[in-house]
């Protein structure tokens, strides 16, 4: 009987049958949204009254991105994970043009001095949220396919960096510093994860702490940012204005907050209140115990995503899986704590959103979709795809028939 059995797990790559949807994950992405929608509401109302007349104004816009969002879920967790990797290409392509178009005169958009936007029919949407998963998915795909060529410095490292590197350079050019540093350490992690060797990986990193460190202290107005996170004091009422506001906020919260809705730092003290710095908001009216709730979602969210990536390389012996679900899980655990650090004044300002909980249409849609691939992953994969496996599990279905 057992022969039998082996001899059917070999005949079918993917002997096991499709797992069901992670529900716990999926809980908590959606308590995240809606977690957000309220805190949107909360702090945008007045500052929507006061700008456009109409104090439901962004909360009735991400409501309508948040059911895109779901939507956008409800079809890559549909769709076999594997399926992607034949994409990885076309969609960096097509991330690099969207880059690109944001520098046309009349169709890119510059909103508080800097151009990340492309603005058609009223609507703005942000390719540098489109490109952090397209460049993930690229490392990954690249990651699977050079596995038996990993060891060496070109395939290994080289090119994982210079094919996405028109769409860093660009993400610098907006400028999008946070969102360029934030992809290449996951790069950096993925490149871990695959097993390329230490000494090149060490090297790598020492030379991208170099270029950012010039990056950083090269251009007047990053110097500044950072010389104003060492001592916000030293421009109280200008450059220092949002942090020290910001920190102001968490401290009138203390544990239980001063009651949702009632938070003074949104009527017009603290810049940005529905957007980058809303964990602020969220600190004064709900205290240390709705930060600490924040952190835990978080914290389970990145839990739940690397055991799924690790399930996938276990249980299916899929590479590309791993790197893909891993990926997606630190891209979104990363932002979302850098975010966090940034309003408690723990590192400098880099003008990432909080993913699912800020104002933001096209982050929130990017973001949903990624977590229903993420959700597909841990479904396993599915029989009736094409049985295109990773460099791995052909290694190991072969060595299964020997």
């Amino acid at each position: 009987m057992s022969q039998s059995r082996a001899q059917s797990d070999n005949a079918c790559p993917w002997p096991l049958p499709p797992q069901g949807i992670d529900v716990p994950l999926l809980i908590v992405v959606f308590a995240m949204v809606g977690f957000g929608l309220l805190m949107v509401y909360s702090s945008s109302f007045i500052y929507a009254q006061e700008r456009a007349g109409d104090g439901f104004a962004f909360i009735k816009k991400q409501l309508i991105f948040a059911l895109l969002g779901f939507g956008a879920l409800a079809a890559t967790i549909r769709v076999d994970y594997r399926r992607w990797g034949k994409l990885a290409y076309p969609l960096l392509g097509l991330a690099v043009l969207l880059l690109a178009a944001v520098e046309i005169p009349g169709l890119g958009a510059r909103v508080g001095g800097a151009q990340r936007w492309i603005r058609i029919a009223g609507v703005n949407f942000q390719p540098g949220e489109f490109a952090k998963f397209a460049v993930i998915l690229f490392v990954a795909y690249q990651l699977d396919r050079k596995r038996d060529r990993i060891h060496k410095l070109v395939a290994g490292v080289l090119s994982h960096f210079l094919v996405p590197l028109p769409a860093l350079i660009l993400l610098l050019l907006q400028p999008d510093f946070g969102t360029t540093v934030m992809i290449s350490v996951v790069i950096f992690a993925l490149l871990f994860l695959a097993g390329v060797p230490k000494r090149y990986l060490i090297s790598a990193i020492v030379l991208a702490g170099t270029v950012g460190a010039w990056l950083a202290l090269g251009t007047p107005y990053r110097r500044q940012r950072l010389m104003t996170f060492i001592d916000p004091w030293q421009d109280p009422s200008g450059k220092g204005f949002q942090i020290l506001q910001s920190l102001v906020g968490l401290n009138n919260g203390g544990l239980l907050g001063v009651g949702l809705g009632n938070g003074k730092g949104k009527l017009f003290f603290l810049p940005e209140a529905h957007n980058d710095f809303i964990v602020a908001v969220i600190g004064e009216e709900l205290g240390f115990l709705g930060l600490a709730i924040l952190v835990s979602g978080y914290l389970f969210l990145v839990h739940r995503g690397l055991r799924i990536a690790m399930n996938c390389q276990i249980k299916y012996q899929d590479n590309f899986g791993m790197l893909l679900a891993a990926g997606i899980t630190l891209a979104l655990g990363l932002q979302g704590f850098v975010n966090m650090a940034v309003v408690l004044g723990l590192v400098p300002t880099k003008g990432l959103t909080l993913p699912f909980i800020s104002y933001g249409g096209s982050a929130l849609v990017i973001d949903l979709a990624a977590a229903g691939i993420l959700l597909s992953i841990a479904r396993g994969p599915l029989r009736k795809a094409a049985p295109e496996r990773s460099t791995y599990a052909r290694a190991g279905h072969a060595a299964a028939k020997k």
